[in-house]
């Protein structure tokens, strides 16, 4: 009898701990938002380890060259002297910081 009854409270924790949430889900955007994002020149993208999507805008200065970081709205890229197209500072890039040398960078 006492083994039945610590059988059915170790079952009981068991089921319990099942029940415990896990890590929340990814946040999607709405159609209604990826729609305004890629009207205005962005594009849907993942943020890191969160996998969160969001909008990476477009960049007013994209595209035009740049010898420092301190040149561009978003960075300035090393390998083409380029300011970024638009604002996505997730994964591995080189970028060109103030004194005008190469970093590379990885951002999750």
């Amino acid at each position: 009898m006492k083994v039945a009854s610590i059988l059915a409270v170790v079952f009981m924790l068991l089921v319990v701990g099942g029940c415990v949430p896990g890590e929340p889900a990814p946040t999607e955007l709405s159609p209604a938002e990826r729609a305004v994002c890629e009207a205005e020149g962005g594009f849907v993208a993942i943020a890191g380890f969160s996998a969160n999507e969001f909008c990476a805008e477009r960049l007013i200065d994209g595209g035009q060259s740049c010898m420092r970081s301190s040149e561009c709205s978003g960075y300035c890229e090393a390998q083409t002297r380029t300011c970024s197209t638009h604002n996505n500072p997730f994964g591995c890039y080189s970028y060109l910081d103030e004194d005008g040398q190469a970093v590379e960078i990885c951002v999750d």
